[in-house]
């Protein structure tokens, strides 16, 4: 076998050799591309066939099987054979494909020539010494580089700049910067109120007297709700919603999406928030307003395929809070950080147990059991309740897949137990089973869901009183006129006054009527009676039952029989209401023979019911202690798992956890993470760009309780945040040596994110609606609803489309937004129903002020009443003053825009459409609407500076 793979190298060697540069240079191509394709098999961590790639000398050593190369001889070297071979069970590398004639061709002519590497050349670094898996350490602060140092996080940027030979930018006006922090702490403009007391506040604190305001806005807890919602992928629920068929997410999750917007709003610890988002049913398992957190984990609930939810629990598990792929390492082990196969699975196992269930919420309908997925079955309408996840299969076991694939288990290996990444180490990572108290497991004890029973109980039996009370009232004077008539038929009289004969049948009817309608709502209070009664007994029996109140038996069988007893009088309640069926259809077949086959349906629902019956008091005489819970019953154990994990993600020992946190807090600040691949720390991410002070962050995190509002403080406050972000007409160094800012030397110049863009364009026109939380709205109302963006559905079938030209999240995956230029953008700004109403709306609301004060001591003419007009649209929407220029544009345009709109036919003026009102009649009025929609599209006004 050996001869003939040699010999089909000498064949092929011509060809591969000729498509490749003969001046190979090892560093520029053979180096590189050992390092893609061979290193993870070959490199520091593994050495399979005690082969290493990693350097030259290395290969030309080889391992087990001899030299990897023989230097000059690329047809007896075995590296080059095994990259050759079309057997699959020698091809190197044996996964992916294959090398390509170039590459391969490279590799010969580099042997051919020697096989040539740098003598100094230095092995592969061992990836567990990667920064991002040694522990961070605060460093000292440096030394003030310059007097604008406001805090540490000045000290270590201007460090850096200074090392580069850079100085920073001055600092930016009060007017860009109270419009930039108020932005990224609340994600909407400020008020000309607002910028009128900032700039009347002359004190040294002003700013921060801003930024705590912002910080204690409820509009906070949205704005950055909305920015974790990115990163822990947010999704409403989606399948075929006409059905409604749920296949991702499930319903209510807006729960999920509500805790998270009240846990920052609280400032929860990040690290609390983390082992509630994994683990609260285990951690705090009688909190119904934490278990909701366990969102993080429904919302990758796949229907389909169980599989799937798993793998994404662990992938996005690892990216969102340890900035780790650790989905690479579902088919093979990592190729590029330490972590195994075997530790994938392990990790995977502390999700194995899990299941999805819905809790009844107090004052809505129950929703019953959880919907299991079942192949092609159309589940009817969902009713309201409180998703989450639990422990359902305690003893579920984890086995290892041959290539990830879940349909080639590995023969003989047994079930892994659960885990976490060595390379991580194991702090707080201890599995214990834990017993829930048993309104967890069993949540019918919960006394507001008692209490609405018996309050709903009550009132049936209140109702049905009621009702037994208009009916005896109504068969008393059916009685007293039946006898009336009867009495004066008696009775010698005038022709006029005495009762004909259908008079008196008309008069025994009502009263039969009459006193079946009683009889029917004398039985439903004997139904709501025994029902009450039924309630009461099982509520006791449950108080017996995990109360330990009272004796199991006894309270279990006194229930048994009085929920037997109300199943008896609701069947007798039915054969009552069957026997006055079929007398009804009787009647009406005498007066209507047509009828005839609703006498015959009546016939059968009374044998139906009369069989029902039989069958309810036969099950009185039968004895026994089971009864209908209040609600499902649940494990009363849990496995602990996931708690495990959580704990261990949010220790303080763990490196990643602090880090990746801040390091997303910092890109939502200055437009770039200190680590530019937020999800994955990794060897195969970024470095950061400066590590010391991304450590220092990460420890100020952790040592402040988790709490991220004072490291928010702590950011806004630095003077490298207040950095202007444009360099004016005599430029700066920063252009040649930094073009891209990666050392801060100015602030970076954002675009707005989709929902800063509508809720602004609300906002500025006073149209917001304040409201905080709910259920998801429908993303078609978008452009109707006056509704914060954040609250309206979002999932892979459909996203509001005005969002979605703005770059929406990817509900799939959104570590870090993307931010494209495009025409339609400033189109929908122009022409959508949303800047059409609102700037119609603004210019009205605009005028009218204007209108009202010059009647005082404001502008007395037109002229004085636009120049008004202007400066307050300009604070309004781009919330700062207008500039003289200007100024100046803007009234030659509300000028021209009168002439233009004044010679108009009234006739071809539009009028209302799509609940849009008509522009105003006033060609003036119209020409202000047409100023407050172009500066909806100025790029002020979608722009962060």
């Amino acid at each position: 076998m050996r001869v003939c793979a040699v010999g089909l190298c000498l064949i092929l060697w011509g060809g591969s050799a000729a498509l490749a540069d003969s001046r190979v240079d090892y560093a520029r191509d053979i180096k590189p591309l050992l390092a893609k394709r061979c290193v993870a098999c070959h490199g520091v961590l593994k050495q399979q066939s005690d082969l290493r790639l990693d350097t030259g000398a290395f290969v030309r050593t080889g391992g087990s099987s001899g030299p990897a190369v023989v230097p000059g001889n690329p047809a007896g070297s075995l590296l080059i054979e095994r990259v050759l071979s079309t057997d699959a069970a020698l091809r190197m590398p044996p996964e992916g494909a294959p090398l390509t004639p170039e590459e391969i061709g490279k590799i010969q002519s580099w042997v051919e020539a020697g096989a040539i590497s740098p003598e100094n050349e230095k092995p592969q670094a061992d990836p567990r010494d990667h920064w991002a898996f040694r522990a961070p350490v605060r460093a000292p602060v440096p030394a003030p580089q310059s007097v604008g140092v406001r805090n540490p996080v000045d000290a270590f940027i201007f460090a850096r700049l200074a090392a580069a030979d850079l100085e920073p930018l001055p600092e930016a006006d009060k007017v860009t910067l109270l419009r930039r922090v108020t932005l990224d702490l609340t994600g909407l403009p400020p008020t000309p109120e607002e910028l009128q007391a900032f700039l009347a506040d002359t004190s040294d604190g002003a700013y921060e007297t801003v930024v705590d305001r912002l910080l204690q806005s409820p509009r906070y807890g949205e704005r950055w709700g909305r920015h974790w919602m990115d990163v822990w992928r947010y999704s409403d629920w989606y399948g075929r919603r006409a059905v409604p068929d749920v296949m991702n997410s499930y319903p209510q999750i807006w729960r999920w999406r509500d805790w998270i917007v009240t846990s920052l709003n609280q400032d929860k610890g990040y690290d609390r928030m983390v082992v509630e988002m994994l683990a609260a049913d285990e951690w705090q398992p009688g909190d119904d307003e934490s278990v909701v957190a366990t969102g993080f984990l429904v919302r990758n609930w796949f229907k389909w395929n169980y599989e799937n939810w798993m793998k994404d629990n662990v992938e996005h598990t690892a990216k969102a809070f340890l900035g780790l792929t650790l989905n690479c390492a579902h088919c093979h082990d990592h190729k590029y950080d330490p972590i195994s196969q075997a530790e994938y699975f392990r990790f995977r196992a502390c999700f194995e147990p899990l299941e999805l269930r819905q809790d009844r919420v107090a004052g809505l309908p129950d929703p019953g059991p959880f919907q299991k997925y079942v192949y092609a079955q159309s589940y009817g309408p969902i009713a309201a309740g409180r998703i989450r996840v639990f422990d359902e299969k305690l003893t579920a076991e984890t086995f290892m897949y041959a290539k990830g694939d879940s349909r080639n288990r590995l023969e003989g290996k047994p079930p892994v137990e659960p885990g976490v990444l060595a390379i991580l180490g194991a702090a707080g990572f201890e599995v214990a089973p834990i017993d829930l108290p048993a309104e967890a497991y069993y949540p019918g004890l919960k006394s507001t869901l008692r209490d609405e029973e018996m309050t709903q109980a009550r009132a049936a039996l209140a109702a049905a009183q009621e009702a037994l009370t208009k009916s005896q009232a109504a068969l008393a004077a059916a009685q007293q006129q039946r006898d009336d008539i009867q009495a004066r038929a008696a009775q010698p009289a005038t022709a006029a006054d005495r009762p004909t004969p259908a008079d008196v049948v008309r008069a025994e009817q009502l009263l039969l009527d009459a006193r079946l309608a009683s009889g029917v709502d004398q039985q439903l209070v004997v139904q709501a009676t025994a029902r009450r009664r039924a309630l009461s007994a099982r509520l006791a029996a449950d108080d017996a039952r995990y109360r330990g109140l009272g004796d199991v038996e006894a309270q279990s069988q006194a229930a048994w029989q009085a929920e037997k007893q109300a199943l008896w009088e609701e069947a007798r309640l039915r054969l009552v209401r069957a026997e006055q069926g079929l007398i009804a259809a009787e009647r009406q077949v005498i007066a209507n023979p047509t009828t005839k086959p609703a006498v015959d349906k009546a016939q059968a629902e009374l044998v139906a019911a009369r069989t029902a019956a039989d069958a309810a008091r036969a099950a009185l005489a039968t004895a026994g202690t089971t009864y209908t819970p209040l609600s499902p019953v649940y494990p009363q154990r849990s496995t602990g798992r996931r708690l495990a994990l959580a704990r261990w993600i949010a220790h303080a020992e763990n490196p990643l956890t602090a880090r990746v946190a801040v390091n997303h807090m910092w890109l939502r600040h200055f437009g770039r993470g200190l680590v530019e691949t937020p999800a994955n720390f990794g060897r195969n991410g970024k470095l950061p760009s400066h590590p010391e002070l991304l450590d220092w962050l990460a420890v100020e995190l952790v040592s402040n309780g988790w709490k991220m509002k004072p490291l928010h403080r702590l950011l806004v406050t630095s003077r490298t945040y207040r950095l202007r972000s444009g360099v004016g007409p005599m430029g700066h160094r920063g252009l040649e040596q930094d073009p891209d800012n990666r050392l801060y030397w100015r602030s970076n110049t954002r675009r707005m994110e989709a929902e800063v863009v509508r809720d602004s364009l609300l906002a500025c026109a006073g149209e917001l609606d304040p409201t905080i939380g709910g259920q998801e709205l429908d993303a078609g109302l978008g452009l109707t609803s006056r509704r914060r963006s954040l609250y309206f559905a979002i999932h892979g079938e459909a996203k509001m489309p005005f969002l979605e030209l703005f770059d929406a999240a990817d509900v799939c995956d959104c570590y870090e937004r993307v931010s494209s230029v495009r025409p339609q953008q400033a189109l929908a700004l122009v022409n959508s129903d949303l800047s059409i109403l609102h700037s119609r709306l603004l210019a009205k609301k605009l005028w009218a002020q204007i209108e009202s004060t010059g009647s005082s001591d404001g502008p007395a003419d037109s002229s004085q009443k636009n120049v008004a007009f202007v400066r307050q649209a300009f604070l309004q929407i781009l919330s700062r003053p207008v500039r003289e220029d200007e100024l100046r544009v803007s009234l030659e345009f509300l000028n021209e825009q009168l002439q233009e709109l004044a010679a108009v036919n009234p006739a071809e003026r539009p009028g209302e459409a799509g609940g849009i009102p008509a522009p105003a009649s006033d060609p003036a009025q119209r020409a202000r609407e047409s100023l407050i929609s172009a500066l909806f599209n100025h790029n002020d006004f979608v722009t962060i500076r």
